[in-house]
């Protein structure tokens, strides 16, 4: 009785895992020093080879240099995966509260209000009020300027550093903040 050509990739395939699963977990060390995680990373590309089995001719050496090109390109990722997590955590450690109070509260409006008018303070007075008018007041542009004695231009302007200063400032809590404004200039 004559194999079918699925028999005979699934033979090809199993030869080629028994011969090269471990050889191929151990030159994942050259990368990762967990062992379950260089298992892991090996199965996956065994399997990822085996979801496109015909896209290959497993009895070549191509498919032997594509597992390994795999391996590698995972066990890379996974580094890059693992020292931006790192950067993350040490970054989230070094930060200074902005307000102080527990690092997971939640901030309820009045308080995130409070934070947003205590940095406004921190900028000049004029930037100050453009930002106030339009916001809160919902007043035009060309209403700023008037009651302000500037130029449309330089309401512009000033509203856009003082965005790009709360964007600094408040980067956690920007998008809360400006659906809060928006809601409110919509009431």
């Amino acid at each position: 009785m004559k194999k079918t050509s699925n028999e005979d990739k699934e033979e090809d395939f199993k030869r080629l895992y028994e011969l090269y699963y471990a050889p191929f977990c151990l030159y994942a060390k050259r990368f990762i020093e967990d062992k379950f995680t260089r298992e892991d990373i090996v199965s996956d590309v065994f399997v990822s080879l085996w979801n496109n089995v015909d896209s290959f001719d497993l009895t070549s050496d191509t498919a032997v240099g594509y597992i390994k090109i795999c391996v590698k390109n995972s066990c890379l990722n996974m580094l890059k995966h693992q020292e931006y997590e790192w950067n993350y955590a040490e970054t989230i450690q070094q930060r200074k509260p902005l307000y102080e109070s527990e690092p997971d509260s939640v901030y309820t409006l009045d308080e995130l209000y409070k934070m947003l008018y205590e940095t406004l303070d921190k900028l000049p007075e004029n930037y100050r009020k453009v930002f106030i008018e339009s916001f809160f007041k919902g007043k035009t542009h060309a209403e700023i300027a008037e009651e302000l004695n500037i130029s449309v231009k330089s309401v512009n302007r000033y509203k856009q550093k003082t965005i790009d200063y709360l964007r600094t400032e408040l980067k956690e809590y920007m998008l809360i903040l400006f659906l809060f404004l928006i809601t409110k200039c919509w009431n």
